[in-house]
């Protein structure tokens, strides 16, 4: 819906002759819808963004690989791959899901439509996998100058 000054709407009523009275009415009526529309509005929900590791049934390799996913902010980040399994499981159960079906957490993460996903509150992020790599959290002790 267009933004109008309500100062514009008064002027071009006035100038069309309409009467006073009706007028401040239309013009009330006006300030009541939008504030009324300014209420309605809500403020989206926070989330937090976690990263889901592949980890294959040989454990942990040294290239590890992994997806980007977020979830609302008082969710429980353990059951964010139980959520990603019971979508794609209800997704195999489709006349799609049957013809194409989703076997692995990367292929759920890749070819899950993100409608199906956003049902149950996880947004994935990266539909193909990243690259994860391990980094001390030292960067070491610097010297200051004049040492």
């Amino acid at each position: 819906m267009a933004k109008v000054d309500i100062e514009l709407v008064k002027k071009v009523l006035k100038e069309n002759g309409v009467d006073v009275r009706l007028a401040a009415t239309i013009l009330n009526q006006i300030r009541e819808a939008s504030t009324e529309d300014a209420v309605e509005r809500e403020k989206p929900a926070k989330k937090q963004h976690l990263v889901l590791i592949s980890e294959p049934e040989e454990g942990l390799p040294k290239d590890l690989v992994g997806w980007v996913v977020q979830i609302l902010e008082d969710d429980d980040p353990r059951e964010v791959a139980e959520k990603i399994a019971d979508t794609a499981s209800a997704f195999n159960n489709t006349p799609k899901g049957e013809r194409l079906p989703v076997t692995s957490f990367g292929d759920a993460c890749q070819s899950l439509p993100p409608k199906l996903l956003k049902e149950k509150n996880v947004w994935v992020k990266t539909r193909e996998p990243v690259r994860i790599f391990a980094v001390k959290n030292s960067l070491g002790r610097r010297r200051a100058r004049g040492e």
